[in-house]
């Protein structure tokens, strides 16, 4: 399932304060992440998927991505 790393965050029942601390990141840095995702570094998004027991697809790629033809 796709979601957004906001909505996993909260399907998880977790405050974006917490996933701030559980990061050990400032939390205006968590809000950018849950923005563009993309800006994470690696051994952070090892944490992120660790602690909402997900994949690295749902966080690192855009929920809504189109495919196009040449």
């Amino acid at each position: 399932m796709q979601l957004e790393l906001s909505a996993w965050r909260k399907a998880r029942g977790k405050s974006q304060e917490e996933m701030a601390k559980l990061c050990d990141v400032h939390v205006n840095t968590w809000r950018r992440w849950e923005e563009n995702p993309g800006e994470m570094r690696f051994d952070k998004a090892l944490l992120v998927v660790e602690c909402l027991n997900i994949g690295f697809d749902n966080i690192l790629l855009p929920s809504n991505t189109t495919e196009t033809s040449n």
